[in-house]
């Protein structure tokens, strides 16, 4: 609490002198907010901490049922800190810290809602990651063996000119030209198949963003509530 020194000498300021009520003298500064009409050290009533006997620091809390007052704290920023010296303002009606209560367990609640909701968006994210690059393996797996049809075609031209083994080269052939049209059904199903997964994974993906937006969307709404 603060201690008011006596003295009526209006040539120099009258040193007052706080600190805390707490067993070890110390209390944890809350958290705090700038605020322009009261920021800096207090130099009106010249008021200092009882640790270090410097001019005390005006901050406006920012943190719980505390949210909006205004309160003097050490303003030692290397070393020991002294804590909270003195409220400036009294604490609010019940119904005000009540609804502050309220408000903060919201925020909260929603920091920890969307904590795990990314999460698990990056589980999923990597989940299709891992399906996309197995499509990717099978794809150009399919692209080699399209290659190495293509390449058989090529040395049919070859056989061809051979005279002895017309009618096998012929027959063998033709079997591998029923086998290509088969593969090439196959890879070219494959690839639609593909596609469409592809499509369905970006789309995923896309609702998986939205949805985080929304939730940024939702949490600043809660900030600006209770900034406001």
């Amino acid at each position: 609490m603060v201690s008011w020194s006596d003295g009526s000498d209006s040539s120099e300021h009258t040193r007052q002198y706080m600190s805390s009520d707490s067993d070890d003298g110390t209390i944890k500064v809350p958290a705090s907010t700038e605020d322009s009409d009261f920021e800096g050290p207090e130099t009106d009533m010249y008021v200092l901490c009882r640790g270090h006997g410097k001019a005390a620091e005006r901050r406006v809390a920012f943190e719980g049922i505390h949210t909006g007052r205004r309160f003097l704290c050490c303003a030692e920023k290397e070393g020991k800190n002294c804590g909270l010296v003195e409220w400036i303002d009294p604490s609010w009606p019940t119904t005000l810290e009540n609804a502050l209560s309220k408000l903060w367990s919201m925020y909260e609640q929603s920091k920890m809602d969307r904590n795990e909701e990314c999460l698990m968006h990056s589980f999923t994210v990597h989940d299709l990651t891992q399906e996309k690059k197995k499509l990717q393996a099978s794809y150009e797996k399919l692209v080699e063996d399209v290659n190495a049809l293509m390449d058989a075609q090529e040395q049919r031209a070859v056989i061809e000119r051979k005279d002895a083994e017309t009618t096998k080269l012929q027959e063998k052939y033709d079997t591998l030209k029923n086998i290509a049209a088969a593969q090439g059904t196959v890879i070219r199903n494959m690839k639609l198949k593909l596609a469409k997964e592809k499509k369905n994974l970006q789309i995923h993906i896309d609702e998986l963003k939205k949805t985080v937006e929304k939730s940024n969307v939702k949490l600043e709404g809660i900030k600006a509530i209770i900034n406001g």
